[in-house]
Parts: structure tokens; sequence; C-alpha cells
């Protein structure tokens, strides 16, 4: 019995999985709702991540826009501003983004990119900013 092995080129082509997030444009109202990336980094900090994780997310989270959460090319720090900006070992930024990417707390914009070139746009897990969201809102009323 002959068993294929898949090559990277197939493993790229796979559908990846539906992120369910929320990105700035979608639900999120800049003139009602609370800026993005207060909600964001709200989200970071209540999450369990490790300390390396949140350090690389709160970081990226200085470059983006208050407003609207995103980060403008000029101020995407890629790989090696992270390295230099959290002073940790690249292994650390690179797991870090994986793991966050993973978990829906960041986006690559495209995603045949390394990390050391990529440009990253922040989004939240859909459960998440809806929670905080409705938290924002009823506090309000």
């Amino acid at each position: 019995m002959s068993t294929t092995i898949p090559t990277p080129a197939d493993v790229f082509r796979r559908q990846t999985r539906q992120a369910p997030s929320l990105t700035a444009s979608e639900p999120h109202t800049p003139d009602v709702d609370p800026p993005y990336r207060l909600l964001w980094e709200q989200g970071i900090n209540g999450a369990r991540l490790l300390v390396h994780t949140k350090l690389v997310a709160l970081t990226l989270a200085t470059r983006a826009d208050w407003t609207t959460g995103v980060i403008p090319d000029a101020a995407q720090p890629r790989l090696g501003g992270l390295i230099g900006l959290t002073r940790l070992d690249a292994g650390d930024v690179v797991a870090s983004l994986t793991f966050l990417e993973q978990r829906f707390w960041i986006e690559r914009v495209d995603r045949r990119q390394r990390w050391n070139e990529a440009a990253v746009r922040l989004t939240a897990p859909g459960p998440v900013m809806r929670r905080l969201l409705d938290k924002a809102r009823a506090a309000r009323t």
C-alpha cells in the first residue's frame, strides 16, 4: 500500500481554516464604539498567554492606529524591529507571532511572506471581540 507524502507546495495550497475574527472594519464603528486598539489590548491582557507572547502582541499594538487598529506600512515593525524592540531571541518572537496568528489575534496580509517581510494587521477572535464590545456598550448605557 503506498501513501502519498505531501510536499510543502501541497500543504500551502490546502484550504486554510477561516478565521472567526473581526477586523477593525467589520462590526466596530469608531464613531460609537471605544477605540479598536483599546479593545484589542484589553483582549490580549485578559487572554492566557505567555509573557513573551503578550510582549510581542502589545509591541505590535503600539504601532497600530488608536481608532482603527490598522498598522500603517511605514510603521510595520516586521521581525527585525520586534526583536530590537522586545529584546527577545528571534525564535521567541517567531513562536509568539505564529501563536498569535494561529489564535486569530493577528493576521499576515500575505501568508506566503515570512515574518521578516510580512505586513501584519490586528484582528481579534470573534467571541472575544463581541464580549468586549458588549461590555463597552453596556457600560455606556
